[in-house]
């Protein structure tokens, strides 16, 4: 099954790509017309003006355009369908990429990283080849923020449930949600931050006086208009459309502030709302029957007119509001008095909608991190959705393996695991798969919380947090070593215990930076201590004597993982055995490392 979506994924990149070609060439065509078009007319207004023919000189500039304009809307809907079919090839590419577990070119989250956070840097969640980048098909700022909270904090069993239902759904449904994708990636840019527009949105832009600027609006332009036809007839001088002008500059000047400051505080959000409208018009459109996504598409229904028009409405008064610097603009606003226009407009607008925009926003946010953990589950058939248990400490896998390991390199775990208090106490050789065991539960157990399928044929996991201690560095600059940053992430741990939820606590080589007898001692305590607590969880340790302790502590059970030593070579087999580690290979690394060390 997996080779069929690879190969869907190849076809639909080609079709794209020559549909892509195909509008490149149209696009270069258009170009050109619209040169040779503004060659022709002003040769012909040349022409005309030459032979004092003043009517067919104003009719050619009218024709000319009204043809420019044709062409220029023609030109950008090509642009814009040439983007949407780079994007649509660019997503079936990006996909290719995944399921050979290339990741490196993609969005690393880096941006989303926390170091204190409980499971973010020993878990590989943000960063070089991380979970986001496999996950994440997100094509909006808020789209990826709310996929970046997922992988960070898990939902209830209510949230987790109707997300699976959502993604299962939205899985099923290829042309939805790469159509999703590509238009917010034709449209917009996913580093653009709503937020300014959304403070704006909220702030009152009312305008004093606004009745006299309408009546003015509504004499001034037909007035300039009228003078201006009636001065080139010859019968009225010159001189009256130029004071109207200079009476409208004056008039502008009681806005420009005002406009000045809308066009500031919108460039940047703005650019997003061409995707929002074309994401919206996709959701009113479809039929969804899983709860969730049902409820969100109530969300955008407007009883005035369909939310995806509202939006259009918007773009268009910011897209003019943004050209104001245009040149063909500043002439057009001297005489039509074009700023109080759409100024009066953007209010009107705002009193009207700014209350469901930010609800809109959320939306199409909530459906972008649906969206891209339904692909994420579409090009993995092989991963399944979790249970979720109602009963604390709960963990059961069948053929557990990490998503971030190639399939045909990934080795896969039975494992099972309950009650409050519980540790696996695991030991092993040296790069025996202790720590990948370790991180492999943790990923699966953020993805079945997140409402994602899982890396298992089977997999049951209660409510719970994680909590890990793996990768502990030293800070020259803060003058920490790393056997005191560890204990400061033990603190952090044992601090970060309640009796509400659950920690899923994994510590990789406890107290590894003291010598043995501290750390046989240190760790033997801080064991005790956490089987008293309300959390359960791994410890993996090289210091064999600490499997005794299963002799005093209920809960506390030995696993390892082997190696075997074969004439030079150390065969590993990455699986997790049942007991204390009974074979070592540190001796013969050290051997082959270069080290001379007698047999």
């Amino acid at each position: 099954m997996k080779k069929d979506i690879y190969k869907n994924f190849e076809t639909r990149q080609s079709q794209f790509s020559e549909t892509a070609g195909n509008l490149k060439s149209l696009y270069t065509t258009l170009s050109w017309v619209r040169v040779l078009l503004f060659v022709g007319a002003t040769i012909g207004v040349i022409v005309f003006a030459d032979n004092k023919d003043g009517a067919a000189m104003l009719f050619t500039i009218a024709a000319a355009f009204v043809a420019y304009v044709a062409l220029l809307k023609k030109h950008s809907t090509v642009r814009f369908e040439l983007k949407l079919a780079q994007a649509r090839e660019q997503i079936n590419t990006n996909e290719l990429k995944r399921m050979d577990n290339d990741l490196k070119e993609f969005e690393d989250g880096k941006k989303y990283y926390d170091i204190t956070h409980p499971y973010h840097e020993d878990l590989d969640v943000f960063g070089k080849h991380s979970l986001f980048q496999l996950i994440n098909r997100t094509s909006t700022f808020l789209g990826e923020k709310t996929l970046a909270q997922w992988l960070g904090f898990g939902a209830t069993v209510d949230e987790i449930q109707d997300r699976q239902k959502s993604v299962q759904e939205l899985s099923s449904n290829l042309d939805f949600r790469q159509d999703f994708e590509a238009y917010g990636k034709a449209s917009s840019d996913t580093d653009i931050d709503h937020q300014p527009l959304l403070d704006w949105l909220n702030e009152d832009n009312s305008l004093k006086n606004v009745g006299l600027y309408k009546v003015a609006l509504a004499i001034l332009p037909a007035a300039m208009v009228i003078t201006i036809v009636l001065s080139s007839l010859g019968t009225l001088q010159s001189g009256i459309p130029v004071l109207i002008g200079i009476f409208n500059l004056v008039i502008l000047g009681g806005v420009l502030s005002k406009v000045h400051e809308v066009s500031k505080r919108t460039e940047e959000g703005y650019k997003s709302l061409n995707a929002m409208r074309y994401q919206i018009q996709m959701i009113e459109n479809t039929d969804f029957s899983s709860p969730r996504l049902v409820h969100l598409k109530k969300t955008i229904s407007n009883d005035k007119t369909s939310a995806s028009q509202t939006i259009k409405s918007l773009t268009l008064i910011l897209d003019n509001l943004q050209n104001r610097v245009n040149v063909f603009y500043i002439v057009l606003d001297i005489l039509l008095l074009l700023d109080i226009f759409w100024y009066i407009k953007i209010v009107n607008w705002k009193n009207q909608n700014s209350a469901d925009i930010k609800t809109w926003f959320e939306t199409i946010g909530e459906i972008d991190g649906l969206s891209s953990v339904a692909g994420f589950t579409y090009s993995n058939p092989d991963f399944n959705f979790p249970s979720i248990s109602t009963n604390h400490f709960d963990i059961e896998a069948e053929a557990l393996g990490h998503p971030l390991i190639k399939s045909g390199n990934r080795v896969t775990n039975n494992f099972e695991f309950h009650g409050k208090g519980g540790i696996c106490l695991i030991t092993g050789s040296n790069m025996s798969g202790k720590s990948t065991f370790l991180r492999t539960v943790g990923v699966n157990c953020v993805l079945g919380l997140m409402g994602a399928p899982v890396c298992a044929e089977k997999m049951t996991v209660s409510p719970l947090n994680v909590f890990t201690s793996m990768r502990s560095q030293d800070d020259l600059e803060e003058n920490v070593s790393s056997f005191y940053a560890e204990l400061k992430r033990l603190k952090q741990l044992l601090a970060s215990i309640n009796n509400e939820i659950p920690i899923l606590f994994m510590i990789d080589e406890v107290l590894k930076g003291t010598n043995s007898k501290d750390r046989h001692k240190g760790a033997l305590a801080l064991i005790k201590q956490l089987n008293a607590s309300y959390a359960f969880g791994f410890v993996s340790t090289h210091d064999i004597e600490l499997g005794t302790i299963t002799n005093e502590l209920k809960g506390v059970k030995n696993y390892s993982f082997n190696s075997e030593i074969i004439g030079d070579e150390i065969k590993f087999d990455y699986t997790l055995t049942p007991g204390i580690c009974k074979s070592f290979n540190a001796t013969k690394l050290m051997q082959k490392m270069g080290i001379d060390i007698p047999e």
